[in-house]
């Protein structure tokens, strides 16, 4: 879907009763208190850009609406009213072209297409239209990684409820009582809840989301002024920050990004996302210390995105550090075996090693593993080249 995160080999961004509150939230709100946040270099970047308002989200033509109402109030109006909208979605979405893209309700209906945010933002406005009670909910699926040049992508997911009207006499608090349906775009059955967000989360999820676009983009005017709005919704956001941060430094201005990085790590002590652009950040300034610290941090910490590791190893071994890049590789094939990219790097460090015997080996592996058919011709194409 659609919750970004962006790694690169020197910029990595990304894109939940009544019971006391438990020590470990209550000491990370005590955090929150006491720290400032950075004050943002806000003159390198235009002041201009026009950022899509949440009314003009979830806005939807006379046109959309009325194609909507005719089918709700006509041959689905037998219905339950969130049973209807499910309907119209389901058979709306078979001619969808899923595109990694976050688009407004109006824009997704126009085009039909989008990702899993656009059309949660789409069933918003339909559900808002017919005043049908929606949720949205954050999942786990299995994540998406993908990777377009230097830049790692990891997508999480998020889906909407859309409950059943309740009688009067019902209580509308009681929600676990209610009826719902889902609507979501990839329904898996390893999904995983990590719970219902509220609307202003989904909003920075959203604005968050198009600040990573416009990143990848090159536009960092208009990614700066999404990431800032996402902070109005969730004002400690990590990777709202982080993005920040990378704006910051690509601006050339190392001294607040290194700010930003801190007081986020501060808050999040874990984020590998902010750990890494620390970590190129001092590798870019020759801070030895800084360089092992970061380094030890994050071999430390788990990190099931392989592209993270490829990208590492890929670094280690243009810098000839062959066995740190084969300690890469070995992280990236626990993760992901099916990966191409990292038989055919073992294979590389190898060969530079003089080891051909093994190269050949880690060639046969990632044969093995292949699943395309363009794939596999690479794989054979680099197993004769060794082989003769």
């Amino acid at each position: 879907m659609a919750i970004l995160r962006y790694i690169t080999p020197l910029l990595i961004f990304t894109l939940l009763g009544c019971a006391g509150q438990p020590t470990q939230l209550r000491e990370q709100t005590l955090v929150h208190q006491q720290l400032s946040p950075p004050t943002f270099n806000d003159a390198l970047f235009d002041k201009t850009p026009e950022v899509t308002s949440p009314a003009q989200l979830f806005a939807l033509s006379d046109a959309q609406q009325q194609a909507f109402l005719r089918v709700f109030n006509g041959h689905l109006s037998h219905l339950p009213a969130n049973e209807r909208i499910s309907r119209y979605l389901s058979d709306l979405t078979h001619g969808f072209s899923y595109k990694e893209q976050t688009y407004t309700a109006s824009e997704a209906l126009a085009l039909q297409a989008g990702n899993c945010m656009a059309l949660a933002i789409v069933t918003k406005s339909l559900a808002d239209l017919v005043d049908v009670e929606i949720k949205f909910q954050q999942v786990t699926n299995a994540p998406v990684y993908d990777r377009i040049n230097d830049t790692v992508m990891e997508s999480d997911h998020v889906r909407a409820r859309l409950y059943r009207p309740v009688p009067s006499e019902e209580s509308r608090d009681v929600l676990y009582e209610r009826q719902w349906v889902v609507v979501d775009y990839f329904p898996a059955k390893d999904t995983r809840s990590r719970g219902i967000i509220s609307e202003a989360k989904f909003l920075a999820l959203y604005y968050r989301n198009r600040a990573a676009e416009f990143m990848l983009a090159e536009q960092p005017d208009l990614a700066f002024a999404y990431a800032k709005t996402a902070l109005r919704y969730a004002a400690n956001d990590g990777d709202a920050l982080n993005i920040i941060g990378l704006l910051h430094r690509r601006a050339g201005d190392t001294q607040t990004a290194q700010r930003i990085y801190d007081y986020v790590l501060q808050l999040e002590p874990t984020n590998l996302n902010v750990l890494h652009n620390a970590l190129a950040l001092a590798r870019s300034g020759n801070n030895e210390t800084a360089i092992t610290e970061y380094e030890r941090r994050i071999q430390a910490l788990p990190d099931p995105n392989p592209y993270t590791w490829i990208v590492l190893a890929e670094r280690a071994f243009a810098q000839s550090r062959f066995e740190t890049a084969l300690a890469m590789y070995e992280k990236a094939a626990y993760y992901a075996p099916y990966l191409h990219e990292v038989y055919w790097g073992q294979a590389s460090v190898y060969a530079a090693q003089g080891d051909t015997v093994r190269a050949k080996r880690a060639l046969a592996e990632g044969l093995e593993q292949a699943k395309l058919s363009a794939t596999k011709q690479s794989y054979k194409a680099g197993w004769y080249s060794y082989r003769h």
